[in-house]
C-alpha cells in the first residue's frame, strides 16, 4: 500500500529506480505524495523520478505553512468539471452544503444539538450570511477545544491565531491543516477541479480557496486529533511555540493515519456535482 512520505531533513536521492534517504531505500510503488520540508535537498534525478511516476511532491517552509507544490506533467483533464465549478460558483446552496457539513461535524465531536444553527443556515439569503454562521460554528469549535484542554492541564491556549501562531496549541493546528490543505491541493487537481474557483471562501491572493472549502469538515476532525497528538508531544517536544523533529514525526505517524480512515464528504458530493 502506497503511503505520504515526508522528509525533515537531509538530502533525498536517487538510486535506479527507488528513493535514497540517508542509508534508507525506499521503492517508488510504496510512496504516494512526498512532503518535503525546508532545508532538505533533493536531486534532480529524484524529483523526476517522482514525477515521471506521477507523484505530487509538496514543499513546506520550518514554520509548517505551504510553499508550493510540483505536480505531474500528466493530469487529469476533465474540462466538465472545471466548467460546472465555474458556472456555479456563485451558488448559495453550494456555500450552505459546505457549512451544514462542517456544524454536522461540530455536533459529533461536542456532543451537543446545534439545530438552532442549521435552521439560521438554511434561512440565510446571502454569502456573507452563510459565512457568519460558518465563523460562529468555528468559535463553538475552538470554545469547545479549549475546554478540554483546560481538562488536559493545558491553559496556554486562548483562541485560534495563525501568521505566526501565538501557542503551541495553534502551532499544532496550523500543522494539522496545512498538511490536509497540501494534500487536498493534490486531490482535488487529479480529478480535474480548479484548486482556485470556490464556493464559501472567496479569492484572496495565492489561497487555493476551494481547498479551504473541501477541508471545512475535516477541519473539524483535524481539530480534536490535536487533543490526541497533544497527548503524545506535549509539552516536552517543542521548540518555542513549534514542534521538534521527533515531534513531527508523532504528528505526521497521527496524520497519516487519519488519511487512511476518512473520507471526505465534500469533496465526493462535489465529484458527484452534488451540493
Amino acid at each position: 500500500m502506497k503511503k505520504n512520505l515526508y522528509i525533515n531533513e537531509g538530502e533525498i536521492k536517487r538510486d535506479c529506480n527507488v528513493l535514497k534517504i540517508a542509508n534508507k531505500k525506499i521503492p517508488i510503488s510504496m510512496i504516494d505524495n512526498v512532503f518535503v520540508f525546508e532545508k532538505v535537498k533533493m536531486s534532480i534525478s529524484a524529483r523526476n523520478l517522482l514525477l515521471k511516476n506521477k507523484r505530487n511532491i509538496i514543499f513546506l517552509n520550518k514554520r509548517y505553512e505551504f510553499v508550493g507544490i510540483l505536480l505531474p506533467e500528466f493530469l487529469r483533464s476533465d474540462f466538465g468539471n472545471r466548467l460546472w465549478q465555474y458556472e456555479n460558483r456563485n451558488n448559495l446552496d453550494c456555500a450552505k452544503f459546505i457549512v451544514f457539513k462542517k456544524i454536522e461535524e461540530i455536533e459529533k465531536n461536542i456532543n451537543k444539538n446545534l439545530d438552532f444553527m442549521k435552521l439560521k443556515l438554511k434561512q440565510a439569503k446571502t454569502l456573507n450570511e452563510t459565512l457568519g454562521i460558518e465563523g460562529q460554528a468555528s468559535r463553538l469549535m475552538f470554545d469547545n477545544l479549549k475546554k478540554k484542554l483546560r481538562k488536559k492541564g493545558i491553559t496556554e491556549f486562548e483562541k485560534r491565531a495563525y501568521n505566526p501562531a501565538t501557542d503551541r496549541i495553534n502551532g499544532v493546528l496550523s500543522f494539522l491543516y496545512t498538511l490536509y490543505y497540501s494534500y487536498v491541493i493534490s486531490e482535488i487537481i487529479s480529478i480535474g477541479f480548479d484548486p482556485y474557483i470556490g464556493f464559501l471562501h472567496q479569492k484572496r491572493g495565492k489561497h487555493a480557496v476551494f481547498a479551504s472549502d473541501v477541508m471545512e469538515e475535516a477541519r473539524v476532525k483535524l481539530t480534536f486529533l490535536c487533543l490526541e497528538v497533544l497527548d503524545e508531544v506535549y509539552p516536552d517536544m517543542f521548540e518555542d511555540r513549534y514542534l521538534t523533529r521527533e515531534g513531527r514525526k508523532k504528528v505526521l505517524k497521527k496524520f497519516d493515519e487519519f488519511l487512511l480512515e476518512y473520507d471526505n464528504s465534500i469533496l465526493k458530493n462535489f465529484k458527484e456535482k452534488k451540493c
